[in-house]
């Protein structure tokens, strides 16, 4: 009797944490212009698992209840969403990004082969300094706050008692922000000619690490890696 109650009990666990968890659809767009932002990272980072946007910005990804998820995209700053409880099924999140200015103070960048990534992770690491010591601001904002919604959109470094965390979290997305940009839309169409749905499935099936890439700096790196898994899904798919 007391095995039967024990793995009733196991099952009953088993149950109520599939229930907290959930798919949830999202778009996200430019805070200014309002265009989607196509091949974002959103990623779980209880989970460690990353979704990207498609050329709509709609992404899904799962999720549950005080679940962190981290949102990067070249050329913008770096932020975070903590879900804290249930959505309706039915309701989709609307989120905005905020696009990097570049208005570094007391920093002259010549032009002398410095980087797009370079540019935008310094600036957002000056945001992210300020952040730590000032009154945050809010990057991202939540349009349809529909009941169900039960996710906080302020910059998360404001309410972590431990600024190592935050920095944590910031680190990881910084190592996001390299693979969005070396892995970016642009070179992967470049060397695959896959646009739209096809070239999202393919960035979210055969994204590469932060490690590889920091392995591999070239760009030619990027082609030979390329042609490899479109070689690799051409045979899975047969």
């Amino acid at each position: 009797m007391k095995k039967i109650l024990f793995l009733m009990g196991l099952l009953l666990v088993g149950f109520v944490a599939h229930a907290q968890q959930q798919i949830i659809w999202g778009y996200l767009r430019d805070s200014i212009s309002n265009e989607p932002i196509e091949l974002a990272s959103i990623t779980n980072t209880n989970k460690k698992k990353t979704v990207v946007s498609n050329n709509k910005g709609q992404f899904k990804i799962e999720v549950s209840k005080n679940d962190i998820l981290s949102i990067s995209a070249v050329g913008y700053h770096y932020d975070t969403v903590l879900y804290s409880g249930l959505i309706a099924a039915s309701d989709t999140l609307q989120l905005f990004l905020v696009p990097i200015s570049r208005n570094l103070n007391n920093v002259t960048v010549q032009n002398s082969g410095v980087s797009q990534y370079s540019l935008d992770s310094l600036e957002r690491l000056v945001d992210f300094k300020e952040s730590m010591v000032s009154p945050p601001v809010k990057a991202v904002e939540l349009s349809n706050s529909g009941a169900g919604f039960g996710i906080s959109l302020n910059r998360l470094s404001s309410r972590e008692k431990s600024k190592r965390k935050a920095t944590e979290l910031f680190n990881n997305g910084e190592k996001e922000a390299y693979i969005n940009y070396r892995f970016s839309a642009s070179i992967v169409t470049k060397y695959s000619g896959l646009k739209n749905e096809a070239l999202q499935n393919f960035v979210q099936r055969y994204r590469p690490t932060y490690e590889w890439l920091r392995k591999h700096p070239k760009e030619e790196d990027i082609k030979y890696y390329i042609n490899e898994k479109l070689k690799e899904d051409k045979k899975s798919n047969k």
